[in-house]
């Protein structure tokens, strides 16, 4: 099982988004566990994974972030895991 940690705020309207579209993509990848995590409230374990900017995909040593993440980026992030 992968692991990938999905930080977010529950405040913010692209991590909404991003998560939507992560929920729909899960199916499709059942070897994947995401963990979401409130980037307000994680904010040391955040720094601790190098993460500057919500929303962020936080696998092992692989990083995904943006403005906006689209499906491709997302699908592409999860397909290279």
């Amino acid at each position: 099982m992968k692991q990938v940690r999905f930080y977010h705020s529950a405040i913010c309207p692209r991590c909404r988004l991003s998560g939507l579209w992560l929920a729909r993509m899960l199916p499709d990848f059942p070897d994947v566990e995401i963990e979401k995590t409130e980037f307000l409230t994680h904010r040391l374990q955040a720094k601790a994974d190098g993460v500057r900017g919500i929303p962020t995909l936080v696998a092992d040593d692989q990083r995904l972030s943006g403005i906006l993440l689209t499906r491709k980026r997302l699908r592409g992030f999860l397909e290279s895991l």
